[in-house]
């Protein structure tokens, strides 16, 4: 059995949680995001990478990587392993992300690879929120 081919990435977002009609096949992107804001650090939060793929054929093991891009250091990743029938159509997947804790205010990378090999990413920014009132107890989120 030959190789897979390599997919070539059209399209990665960073939301809250992608629904997908059971009918239709259409995919809801709901709470798309790029930065997550938080009182404190660590800040942790549960999110899915939506991507879009085409040229794609075989068996893959997808992974998503999530990386501070101050220090190299990988906060947490996630594989799933996928066939893909034809390569004559797009292929949409979404990966959920349990718990990414951001340990700092900066920037952040994820990052998408396929049998090891990278396709692409999308940064988002970690943001300390000044909150006047709300003392700094513990983490509050907002996408």
């Amino acid at each position: 059995m030959s190789e897979p081919s390599v997919p070539t990435l059209l399209a990665m977002l960073v939301c809250d949680q992608v629904i997908i009609d059971q009918q239709t096949k259409k995919k809801s992107l709901i709470g798309v995001f790029d930065n997550i804001n938080a009182i404190v650090f660590p800040a942790a939060t549960n999110c899915a990478v939506y991507a879009k793929l085409a040229d794609a054929e075989g068996q893959y093991k997808f992974k998503v990587r999530v990386v501070n891009l101050k220090d190299e250091q990988l906060l947490g990743e996630m594989e799933v392993g996928a066939t893909v029938q034809t390569q004559t159509e797009p292929v949409d997947m979404a990966i959920y992300l349990m718990g990414i804790a951001f340990p700092t205010p900066g920037k952040y990378e994820v990052q998408l690879y396929a049998n090891e090999v990278y396709l692409g990413r999308v940064t988002m920014r970690a943001i300390q929120l000044n909150v006047p009132g709300i003392p700094g107890v513990s983490p509050w989120q907002q996408h």
